[in-house]
């Protein structure tokens, strides 16, 4: 059973990890900028599932293979800055424009892709079940840690989403336009950075 401090330092860890620019914040932002709200929510159904479905497989014991074959962390890494290149280059190519993209927007399966090979929630997920649960926990305290980081994770994502709205309506000219989807793949590419300084011997 979680006690109350307990409870409080996973919350405060999961807000600071959520609320923070990211590649899922940012890829959120630029597909409600591009896309619209309601085009974008499966992208959050995406992120929100794969953060549960991780914190369930790291606390039931699954981040042991990365312990023991270090070099599937590795490849995970390079699949997933590949990946996040491919998306930046998505969003800096999206065509800025006063009125909302027939462009298909990142889907639920995309998304939840990425979160299972985004090391930071694998490093989220392990910190949580390692340094937040009790010693010696029990199934059902790692299934509330994971809803709470829904829960936590949810209100953030939607603030990021909420920026990306807002700044489609304020930005009518083109060029501002182009210029957030810009920003928005730089940001991305900043994201990088953690992923592929760990690469370099």
């Amino acid at each position: 059973m979680l006690s109350f401090p307990e409870l409080s330092a996973l919350c405060l860890f999961l807000f600071s990890n959520s609320i923070t620019p990211g590649p899922n914040n940012a890829i959120l932002s630029a597909s409600c900028f591009n896309y619209g709200f309601k085009k974008s929510l499966p992208f959050l159904a995406g992120v929100c599932f794969g953060f549960f479905f991780l914190a369930l497989l790291v606390g039931l014991g699954f981040n042991a293979v990365f312990q023991h074959f270090p070099q599937c962390y590795t490849i995970m890494r390079l699949i997933c800055v590949f990946y996040l290149l491919y998306l930046a280059w998505k969003i800096a190519t999206s065509k800025g424009s006063q009125t909302r993209t027939r462009q298909k927007a990142f889907g639920f399966f995309q998304s939840f892709a990425l979160q299972l090979i985004n090391p930071k929630l694998w490093l989220a997920a392990t910190g949580v079940a390692s340094t937040y649960l009790p010693k010696g926990y029990a199934f059902p305290d790692l299934l509330k840690a994971a809803l709470i980081g829904i829960l936590i994770l949810l209100p953030c994502s939607l603030l990021w989403m909420l920026f990306g709205s807002i700044l489609h309506q304020w930005m009518k000219r083109p060029r501002l336009l182009r210029f957030f989807n810009l920003a928005m793949a730089a940001l991305l590419l900043l994201s990088l950075y953690p992923l592929t300084a760990s690469l370099i011997p």
